[in-house]
């Protein structure tokens, strides 16, 4: 089966990681932890990698998160984050001003392309390879203990090449080999969790809006709104978890790499990812998680997922639903998860850092 991951994601490994905390009980306090990991993918080969996070390492309250990986067929991934104070540290507390930094390489050597809209086919795959470099700087502020303002820049470059023979996107002007993104966002939250890493109640209301703008040759201008709800409560010791996210985006000539897509990891699991496209999304997420032993969870979901060309067709749109089961190993400064998707198109097995919501 095209592109299915076996995950080499052993007990040993979690053993191996180190966390190094001076006081558990502080949230001040330093605290370093690292995880290797080792999977095979029959597209990208073997590959390996390792996520450390460092909190309060220069006594500011700040973090570091860096994750590396590398594959034998080409695949690399590079991602920084820097925020100050870090975001679990400053959760449920008012606060003047944040800074979140993020610098985010990733080379995709089999990227995938379906079509555009709810009727993509799949047997219209076609694969080519993308090279995504994202800078992102935001800066928040706690207005009180629930109400975060937040505005962002970010710029996005992302290189394709590798296209077929008879590539649909090779020949097309919005999808050249370039595409660039220079935009604003601005975002409103209410946010009641009573953690961003190890959630177990809260809710979260916010809306945003993001401005791209037409700068430079490659660059193009559209704007998109957002509005996501999340909801958590405590059923005995386990947690019940959903999500919505609602999206539209208005301009002309989006390059297919912007556009807003379902499938993958972080969508609708089980679906390929970028199985659909289109400049309207709706998805929602159910999770129940559960405590097994030590660090180690479980979860089993459903996810589901449409897209149109306009907001006012999803109600009646095709929808995508898929089961969802994966196990969870937490850290204080992070989660790996693993994560089972099923699907018409394709099983979709995924190995990634932090829950989904």
């Amino acid at each position: 089966m095209p592109g299915l991951r076996l995950l080499i994601l052993l007990a040993l490994l979690s053993m191996l990681s180190i966390s190094a905390t001076a006081q558990q009980q502080q949230e001040d306090s330093l605290t370093f932890e690292y995880f290797p990991f080792a999977m095979y993918d029959t597209d990208v080969g073997v590959g390996a990698g390792v996520k450390t996070v460092l909190r309060h390492g220069l006594g500011l309250r700040e973090s570091f998160d860096l994750l590396l990986f590398a594959s034998s067929k080409g695949e690399r991934l590079v991602r920084l984050g820097i925020s100050w104070p870090d975001a679990e540290l400053r959760q449920g507390s008012t606060y003047d001003i944040a800074l979140d930094l993020l610098f985010d390489y990733d080379k995709m050597i089999h990227t995938t392309y379906y079509g555009v809209g709810p009727g993509a086919r799949f047997e219209d795959r076609e694969v080519y390879t993308s090279e995504p470099i994202l800078l992102r700087a935001g800066l928040s502020r706690g207005f009180t203990a629930e109400m975060v303002g937040t505005v962002q820049a970010k710029f996005e470059r992302i290189w394709s090449y590798g296209f077929a023979g008879d590539s649909r996107l090779r020949d097309a002007a919005r999808n050249a080999s370039t595409s660039d993104q220079f935009s604003l966002m601005a975002q409103w939250r209410y946010d009641t969790r009573n953690s961003v890493l190890h959630t177990s109640r809260g809710m979260v209301i916010q809306m945003e809006l993001e401005q791209a703008l037409d700068v430079g040759a490659h660059a193009g201008e559209w704007t998109r709104v957002g509005a996501l709800a999340q909801y958590y409560t405590m059923l005995a010791s386990t947690v019940l978890a959903g999500r919505a996210i609602l999206q539209h985006m208005e301009g002309e000539d989006i390059p297919v790499q912007q556009l807003l897509s379902i499938g993958g990891n972080s969508t609708v699991r089980g679906l390929p990812d970028n199985r659909f496209l289109d400049q309207s999304s709706l998805v929602v997420n159910v999770e129940w998680r559960v405590p097994l032993w030590w660090k180690f969870g479980a979860i089993l979901g459903v996810d589901a997922g449409a897209v149109e060309r306009s907001a006012d067709r999803l109600p009646a749109a095709r929808w995508n639903v898929t089961p969802v089961a994966g196990l969870r190993l937490a850290f204080e400064t992070f989660v790996v998860r693993g994560d089972v998707g099923w699907s018409p198109d394709a099983v979709g097995v995924y190995l990634n850092f932090g829950q989904v919501f």
